[in-house]
């Protein structure tokens, strides 16, 4: 199996990530403190947003994922378009917080695996009102290649 991702380009961009994050975990702080302060949630989905696409940049796609279901929540919030408010602004930060211990996983496992975060990523996907994905959704083995 050979496994193509460019480990040096996660290292390069996992500082800038959790430094995003941090400042997207401190905006969410002041939502929940101060509902009405809704540049908070613009301030956070921005930072999500830039994750998301700097995770697709560097193709750790698992990861990229879950940024990508954290954005989808946080446009929801933004957009009023959930049901549980608070329980929606927990699991942003239960993903927040998460999403660089995954990166620190793929990193020393050398592999991007969603399944290990196939139960948050349905707990962002429900709080939307979404169907929840399957195991076999996410599964993509890596084949040889065989001569012909």
């Amino acid at each position: 199996m050979v496994d193509r991702h460019d480990y040096v380009a996660l290292e390069w961009v996992k500082g800038e990530i959790a430094e995003t994050l941090k400042q997207a975990h401190q905006a969410l702080e002041h939502l929940a403190d101060d509902p009405q302060a809704l540049e908070a949630i613009d301030q956070c989905l921005e930072g999500i947003h830039l994750v998301h696409g700097s995770l697709q940049m560097v193709e750790f796609y698992g990861a990229a994922l879950l940024a990508e279901e954290m954005e989808k929540l946080a446009l929801a919030l933004q957009q009023g378009r959930v049901a549980q408010r608070d329980e929606a602004l927990r699991l942003l930060r239960q993903a927040i917080g998460q999403l660089p211990q995954y990166l620190d996983r793929v990193q020393s496992a050398r592999r991007d695996l969603p399944l290990v975060v196939l139960p948050l990523l349905n707990d962002l996907r429900s709080a939307r009102g979404e169907s929840l994905l399957s195991e076999t959704s996410l599964f993509s083995p890596q084949l040889p290649s065989l001569p012909p």
